[in-house]
């Protein structure tokens, strides 16, 4: 009976339009049908019931006096589901679950969403929402907002502990919404982040690997591949976005140069299909647009030389395939961009040069 007390109302029903599968929250559902007919046929509604195990609704160690929080331990279960508490039916109204994980020294949770349906209430989510914490309360960093629905959502901690909030609203309106599902495992096999803290680089939060670099103004530093000086590990995909300034008074260009490169191809083949460096001058950061690179260097034959980008973003995407190598180290400088047409002088200067033997005519302005 208390369950039954304590069980969210479901919604209530009407017309040719069945409701979506319902899955209890407790041990318990009742279903009151109601009419004000003094005779009804017995074809007005039908469906079918079934017994659940709940063992996959028990994500860890539950939380005292609430029905969906739970904690879970590294040490105990390193891979696991989980799942909102009412999976794959219709989630119930009015609802606060948390899922704290918390890893042993030198694991990195992660966390990949299988399926992902909540409602959509704008793009900050208003209503119902999974929050995700790169720690252990909801006062640490947020790794991200999610609503709607998601896919190929894998996140990733930063260091041992990763905490998941699920709230839906108190309101009217029922949401046919089924919720989530997906895995998670721990693990110290996730690459170290410790090539980032080289240099002035920053973690993207919730990524693997993938960093950001931003320019302190013709400033300088080094770039490095996960694990360097040390052969990186296979099958790991790390993104680096290098960002020159860009305002009314300043316009940098991003100049890249290597000192190590040692990523090996493959003896039979002849392109790069195992690892990689991929080098974007134009600084594409749309998914979609990864397959318009400038560069793609592995093997001896494509030791990189110096580039530059053409404008203040340049991006690289590094993926190891089975092979492993020494990886790569650069140099990245910031420069300042002129705007001005010519052959720019090799030390980043405003010094240009226009010769007769390319060009017979053309323009040159002040700088911008």
């Amino acid at each position: 009976a208390a369950e039954l007390i304590n069980s969210p109302f479901g919604g209530r029903y009407c017309g040719p339009i069945p409701p979506r599968r319902r899955i209890s929250l407790y041990r318990a559902i009742t279903l009151a049908f109601y009419t004000d007919k003094n005779y009804t046929h017995p074809g007005l509604f039908s469906g079918r019931y079934a017994f659940l195990n709940d063992s996959e609704y028990q994500i860890g160690t539950p939380a005292p006096n609430t029905p969906c929080s739970f904690t879970v331990l590294g040490k105990t279960k390193r891979t696991g589901t989980i799942v909102s508490p009412t999976y794959p039916g219709a989630y119930p109204k009015d609802l606060s679950c948390s899922y704290l994980f918390i890893g042993e020294p030198g694991q990195r949770v992660r966390l990949e969403f299988r399926d992902f349906d909540l409602f959509f209430g704008g793009p900050h989510c208003p209503f119902d929402v999974v929050k995700v914490f790169d720690g252990q309360t909801n006062d640490t960093a947020v790794i991200g907002t999610y609503c709607g629905q998601q896919r190929n959502l894998v996140l990733y901690s930063s260091e041992s502990t990763l905490f998941v909030t699920f709230d839906t609203l108190q309101r009217t309106a029922n949401t046919p919404n089924r919720g989530f599902k997906g895995i998670f495992e721990f693990s110290e096999s996730f690459v170290k982040l410790d090539f980032i803290a080289k240099n002035d680089g920053e973690h993207i939060r919730g990524s693997e690997c993938d960093q950001k670099i931003l320019s302190k103004k013709e400033s300088s530093g080094f770039v490095f591949s996960p694990n360097y000086p040390f052969p990186y590990m296979p099958k790991i995909v790390c993104r680096y976005f290098v960002y020159g300034m860009q305002d009314s008074q300043h316009l940098e260009r991003v100049r890249l140069d290597f000192m190590k490169f040692n990523i090996p191809k493959p003896k039979d083949k002849s392109d790069c299909s195992d690892g990689y460096l991929k080098i974007y001058l134009k600084g594409q950061e749309a998914t979609d647009s990864y397959d318009k690179f400038d560069h793609e260097l592995c093997g001896e034959e494509s030791q990189p030389h110096q580039v530059v980008s053409d404008g203040p973003r340049l991006v690289m995407v590094f993926s190891s395939g089975e092979l492993q190598g020494g990886g790569f180290k650069a140099k990245y400088t910031f420069e300042t961009e002129y705007r001005i047409p010519g052959t720019a002088a090799p030390d980043g200067s405003c010094s240009f040069t226009y010769r007769s033997s390319s060009r017979k005519k053309g323009e040159f302005n002040s700088p911008r």
